[in-house]
């Protein structure tokens, strides 16, 4: 799965960066530092394309051209397989080993594997 890149322009105002993607109608945020504008734009294209996707909307075209007149233009790169994936939800079937006296301590109680197995590994990967 490719990546996609779009640029970004950041100006600095009252010492707050503002980052926005030129490319989106409503595509930005903020930070109170240059590194941390970046940081949080790449979050904010990453659930801007993720919403695309969800509404079935085509990603509109990077504008690799663009001038930024009291800023710079910095470009903020997306894997898009993830975002395709959380945009789908689409689930797979896993399988996968414990030990028996834990999968009986678990039964007994009506545990749901998949929502704890997905719930440990949102955790683990940070991803909330």
């Amino acid at each position: 799965m490719k990546k996609v890149i779009y640029p970004c322009v950041i100006t600095e105002e009252d010492n707050v960066y503002y980052a926005e993607f030129p490319d989106f109608e409503a595509c930005f945020t903020d930070g109170e530092s240059f590194e941390e504008a970046i940081i949080n734009a790449k979050d904010v294209l990453e659930g801007t394309l993720t919403v695309y996707a969800k509404k079935g909307i085509d990603f509109p075209e990077a504008n690799m051209n663009i001038i930024a007149e009291d800023g710079r233009v910095v470009f903020v790169d997306v894997w898009l397989a993830p975002i395709l994936d959380r945009a789908s939800n689409q689930a797979v079937k896993k399988t996968l080993t414990i030990p028996k006296w834990l999968n009986d301590s678990a039964e007994a109680q009506s545990v749901n594997f998949s929502s704890v197995l997905q719930t440990a590994l949102k955790e683990e990967l940070g991803i909330h």
